[in-house]
């Protein structure tokens, strides 16, 4: 497969992705130009709904025809694309431990091999063996430029080019290994903004999680935090900015008062638009939970908006390995909200139906047509639920809790007979 494990620039990745191949598909091209139309985020519930619906069916149809392994799959399952519901996604969910290690190479279509791409891997804090997923080029692209425009959209304002500055607490080789770090390089390149990595792998630790490996660069956070530029942009896992507030917590007052002499810190002053930006989960840390979590460390950041001085904002973002665009929150002001094109939907525990009620928990399900090298429709082992909204997606979804290991047995089981379809004569490795 042409897949390379260096992170490319925004630049090389765009104009790559207008030369795919896959562009010459109608299914597709419709897919490039929805990407990249903000106009999703002003449209109703219901418009959005019936647009997702019609894309379900021409994205069963692009697969069934360019893949024979999807082709009949669709057919011993009794699924016409033509006619495709929502409920058809349940019996086409994988759990995400099928892509572990080489399993995600049997759900590739034939044309992707030759397209350039990365495969990237889960951080490793969860299993020995991570989930990996191979993007294209062109799936980079449409990722880059849909979860930019979410984010702003849940961020409340556009991201001007080429103002503040963003520390990212992870190290700069993640980038080319996790989703999560590759998206904020990307968007932020796109936006000019210029992004610090505040940590670097540890030589010492030769196993083990990434998370684990990570050892603080000094002399780059605190650059970040003398910046005048604004806004700053904080991305780190909850356990990043946590344990930073910790640390500052724990400083003793001789120290805390050389530090603002010297760095103006603590609190750190994110300035004009400031905001942190949470995601990937707690990373193997025992740590509070989320609201505990926003609460301490806001005694120690600050951000203003309009002028005005207020806490800090916290975004939390879900994006699993598996997920082209993400769900994202603003703490306090709304729950996880989907990009407009995305189907989320939850499962009865039970029953594995479709749970229609708000404030029930259920198993999460998600499927993105934005990504083209496979059928992206998976259960990545979450259990959330979901209240009435009235923005773009009618529902704000809350994270509750992964599944235990026992039920995540169970979740495998319950998709015996998907998982038996799969795993015959019509899967390849």
């Amino acid at each position: 497969m042409n897949s390379t494990q260096d992170l490319p620039s925004v630049n090389e990745i765009m104009e790559k992705a207008v030369k795919s191949e896959l562009l010459t598909h109608p299914h597709v091209k419709r897919l490039w130009d929805l990407s990249g139309d903000k106009s999703l985020f002003t449209k109703s519930p219901e418009e959005l709904s019936s647009l997702r619906r019609d894309l379900l069916r021409s994205s069963l149809k692009f697969f069934a025809e360019t893949s024979d392994f999807y082709e009949e799959l669709f057919n011993r399952i009794g699924i016409d694309p033509g006619s495709a519901e929502l409920e058809d996604l349940v019996k086409l969910a994988v759990p995400s431990d099928l892509l572990r290690g080489e399993g995600y190479k049997r759900f590739l279509i034939e044309q992707v091999k030759s397209e350039p791409a990365i495969v990237f891997s889960s951080s490793g804090t969860t299993s020995t063996t991570p989930v990996r997923v191979f993007r294209t080029y062109l799936e980079l692209a449409m990722m880059t430029r849909a979860n930019t425009y979410l984010f702003e959209y849940v961020y409340g304002g556009e991201l001007r080019k080429r103002e503040g500055i963003a520390l990212f607490l992870a190290a700069k080789e993640l980038r080319s290994r996790l989703n999560f770090v590759a998206f904020v390089d990307l968007a932020l390149q796109g936006k000019e903004i210029p992004l610090l990595y505040g940590m670097e792998l540890s030589r010492e630790e030769a196993s083990g999680s990434q998370w684990r490996k990570l050892v603080p660069n000094k002399k780059v956070i605190m650059e970040f935090f003398k910046s005048k530029e604004e806004p700053k942009l904080l991305f780190t896992a909850p356990a990043g900015v946590y344990l930073l507030s910790k640390q500052f917590e724990s400083m003793n007052s001789l120290l805390k008062i050389l530090s603002k002499i010297v760095y103006k810190v603590p609190p750190v002053d994110l300035g004009e638009g400031g905001v942190v930006v949470t995601g990937g989960g707690s990373k193997g840390f025992q740590i509070p939970d989320y609201d505990i979590i926003v609460s301490y460390s806001r005694r120690f950041f600050k951000a203003r908006r309009n002028g005005i001085e207020q806490p800090a904002p916290f975004m939390d973002v879900l994006g699993m390995t598996e997920t082209l665009t993400a769900l994202i929150d603003n703490y306090g002001l709304m729950g996880k909200i989907p990009h407009p094109l995305q189907e989320v939907f939850l499962l009865d525990p039970k029953t594995f139906k479709i749970i229609q009620e708000p404030d029930r928990e259920g198993i999460l399900g998600i499927y993105d047509p934005l990504a083209v090298s496979w059928l992206e429709v998976f259960l990545p082992g979450d259990v959330m639920k979901f209240k009435y909204s009235n923005r773009y997606y009618g529902k704000e979804f809350q994270y509750v809790r992964r599944l235990s290991k026992d039920e995540g047995w169970e979740l495998q089981r319950a998709c015996g007979g998907t998982l038996e379809e799969l795993m015959t004569s019509g899967g390849r490795e």
